[in-house]
C-alpha cells in the first residue's frame, strides 16, 4: 500500500480481510446471547441429524468470502482537506469527511496488526454517535499523515479554546501518536493501573454470571436423561472421595472461574495508562488487542463516576468522560457498529477522580464534586419514596392480576386447600401483599441515594441502589432543558428536571417546582450567554 497520495484511491492492507471477517461475524451474531442460542440449536440439530454438520464448513467459507468481498470493495482517498471512503457490496456507501470535522483519531491494534506493524484508525466527529470513518490495517505512516493534515486544518481559535486545564495546547492534541511511541513522548502520565488494580477490576465485573448463564443455556440443549446420569456419576464420585479431595475439587472450580474472570480483565486493561497532553487526554491498554483513545477536554459533555458493591468494598470508582454523540448506556462493543470512543478510567480513587474533574472542567464547576459522599449533595423530596413504592407495587399487582382473575372466575372447588388454582392465586396474593414493604424499602434506599449539587457553572446528580453513580456536567453544554410534573407531583408542588446533553440525559426527580423552574431558566441563560463552544 502506497502512502497517502491526494486524489488517488487506495486499498488497505490485504490483512484487513481479518478485520472484515470479524465484523461480519459480529454482525451475524449481534450479541452473546444470540451466539449462545445459535451454538445450542446447532448442537441439537447435529445430534439429531449428523448431516447438518456438513453445513458448518460451507458457513465458514461464506463468512470468509463475505470478508474478502468487503475488503475488495473498500476504497479510500486522502485529499488535501478531506478523506473519502467507499465501501459495501450490495449496498454501496460513500463517506466524505472534511478534516475540520474530525475531533480525534483513535488507534486500535490487534495481535496481527502488532506483528505486521499496522494499525486500525477510527475517525471521530461530534455529530455522530458512531465512528464515522474506520481504516483497518493501514500503516503507521498513513496514520501520521492523517494526523498532520487534521492538525493543519484545525481552526486556531478552536485549538486555543481547547486549553481547559492550563491554557496550553499540545501539538498532538486530539490525534493519535504512533502506537509504538514510548511513554515519555506521550505527555504527562496521569494514571496507571497496577496488576493489583486489574485484579480488583476482574473481581468487580459480572463475567462469572455470564459464564453461569452460558452453562445453564447450553445445558438445556442436552438430553435431560444424559444430564441426570452425568450429575449422578459426579455426585457419587464426589461423595465417595475423602474430605481433602472434595475440598480440592471445590477450590479448583472456584479458582478456574476466577482465572477466567481475571484473564478477561488482563486482556483488556493490561498496561492501562492515561496521559495528559495540554487539553487532550489519551488512554492506551490491551494485552493482545491494544486500544488507544484520545478525547479533548472541550469535547467532554458529561463526567460519570460510578461504583458497584464490590468496588465500594475496595473504595474504588470507575470514571467515564463522555464526549458528544455518545449513546446512553454505551459500554462495550455493539456488533456491526463502531461507537464513538469514551475516555474511561476503569479503577481509581476518589481523590484522583476529583483531580481529573478539575482538569477536564478547568476553571468551571469548581463547586461540583464527583464523590457520592460529599456533604453538599441535597436530597430530593421524601414524596419520592411514596411514588416509587406505588410504582413498584402496582407493577407487582399487574403481574399478579391474571392469577387473581383466574381465581375469581374458577368454581368453588379449586379454591379448597390443595387446589392448583386456589394455591396459585393465594400465593400470588401473598406475593403482592409482601411486595408493598419490600417496594417501600427499595424506594427508601433509592431516595437516600438520590441527590443533586450545583454551582454557578454546572450540576452533579447522584443516584443508585446497591452502588452509586454521580453524573456531572456544565450548564453551557445543555441541548434541551424541560420541567415535567406527574399528577402526584402537581399536587405536592414538585417537578422533575430533565437536561438533555449531546451524550444522553441527566434527570433530577422530585424537586420543588420553584427550584426546578429556576434551574431550567438559569441553564437556558447560561447556554444563551456563553460564547464558548459546547464541543
Amino acid at each position: 500500500m502506497i502512502p497517502s497520495v491526494p486524489s488517488a484511491w487506495q486499498r488497505t492492507s490485504p490483512f484487513a480481510i481479518v478485520f472484515f471477517i470479524g465484523r461480519t461475524v459480529r454482525t451475524l451474531t449481534r450479541s452473546i446471547i444470540q451466539l449462545i442460542a445459535t451454538f445450542g440449536a446447532l448442537a441439537v440439530l447435529i445430534e439429531r441429524n449428523p448431516q447438518v454438520a456438513l453445513a458448518i464448513p460451507a458457513g465458514v467459507l461464506a463468512i470468509v468470502a463475505a470478508g474478502a468481498l468487503q475488503y475488495w470493495f473498500f476504497r479510500f482517498r486522502v485529499d488535501e482537506d478531506r478523506i473519502l471512503i467507499r465501501q459495501g457490496i450490495a449496498r454501496r456507501t460513500a463517506l466524505d469527511l472534511p478534516f475540520d470535522r474530525v475531533q480525534g483519531i483513535n488507534v486500535e491494534r490487534s495481535l496481527l496488526d502488532r506483528i505486521l506493524g499496522l494499525v486500525t484508525v477510527g475517525l471521530d466527529t461530534a455529530g455522530s454517535a458512531t465512528v464515522e470513518g474506520k481504516l483497518p490495517s493501514v500503516t503507521s505512516e498513513l496514520a501520521d499523515d492523517l494526523r498532520t493534515r487534521i492538525r493543519a486544518h484545525r481552526p486556531t481559535a478552536e485549538a486555543a479554546e481547547g486549553g481547559v486545564g492550563d491554557g496550553r495546547v499540545a501539538p498532538s492534541e486530539g490525534v493519535a501518536r504512533p502506537p509504538s511511541a514510548p511513554a515519555e513522548s506521550l505527555g504527562q502520565v496521569v494514571h496507571k493501573l497496577s496488576p493489583g488494580d486489574i485484579v480488583r477490576i476482574g473481581l468487580a465485573n459480572r463475567n462469572l454470571v455470564v459464564a453461569a448463564a452460558f452453562l445453564g443455556i447450553f445445558g438445556q440443549t442436552l438430553a435431560e436423561e444424559r444430564l441426570i446420569s452425568v450429575f449422578e456419576s459426579l455426585g457419587e464420585a464426589f461423595v465417595g472421595a475423602n474430605d481433602l479431595v472434595q475440598t480440592l475439587a471445590a477450590v479448583g472450580i472456584v479458582l478456574a472461574g476466577l482465572a477466567i474472570v481475571l484473564s478477561g480483565a488482563f486482556l483488556r486493561y493490561h498496561g492501562f495508562t492515561l496521559w495528559r497532553e495540554g487539553a487532550a487526554y489519551r488512554t492506551r491498554a490491551g494485552l493482545l488487542t491494544q486500544r488507544e483513545v484520545v478525547v479533548e477536554a472541550r469535547r467532554v459533555q458529561k463526567l460519570s463516576l460510578s461504583h458497584n458493591l464490590v468496588m465500594r468494598l475496595f473504595r474504588r470508582h470507575r470514571l467515564r468522560a463522555l464526549p458528544a454523540a455518545t449513546l446512553p448506556g454505551q459500554g462495550g462493543d455493539t456488533p456491526g457498529l463502531h461507537f464513538a470512543e469514551v475516555l474511561e478510567v476503569p479503577l481509581l480513587r476518589g481523590r484522583e477522580a476529583e483531580d481529573l474533574r478539575t482538569h477536564l472542567f478547568g476553571r468551571e464547576g469548581g463547586g461540583l464534586s464527583l464523590l457520592p459522599r460529599t456533604a453538599g449533595f441535597r436530597r430530593v423530596s421524601p414524596h419520592y419514596v411514596r411514588a416509587l413504592t406505588l410504582r413498584i407495587s402496582s407493577t407487582t399487582a399487574l403481574v399478579s392480576l391474571p392469577f387473581l382473575v383466574t381465581a375469581l372466575m374458577a368454581p368453588a372447588e379449586p379454591l379448597l386447600p390443595g387446589g392448583v388454582v386456589g394455591g396459585t392465586a393465594l400465593g400470588a396474593l401473598l406475593v403482592w401483599l409482601a411486595s408493598i414493604p419490600v417496594a417501600a424499602l427499595i424506594a427508601w434506599v433509592r431516595w437516600r441515594r438520590h441527590g443533586y449539587l450545583h454551582d454557578d457553572d454546572g450540576l452533579a446528580s447522584r443516584s443508585g441502589f446497591l452502588g452509586r453513580r454521580v453524573d456531572a456536567f456544565l450548564f453551557r453544554k445543555a441541548q434541551d432543558v424541560t420541567v415535567t410534573q406527574s399528577p402526584l407531583q402537581a399536587r405536592k408542588g414538585l417537578a422533575t428536571l430533565r437536561v438533555q446533553l449531546a451524550c444522553g440525559k441527566v434527570v433530577v426527580p422530585y424537586l420543588e417546582l420553584g427550584v426546578a423552574s429556576w434551574l431550567r431558566d438559569y441553564v437556558l441563560y447560561m447556554v444563551e450567554s456563553s460564547r464558548r463552544r459546547w464541543h
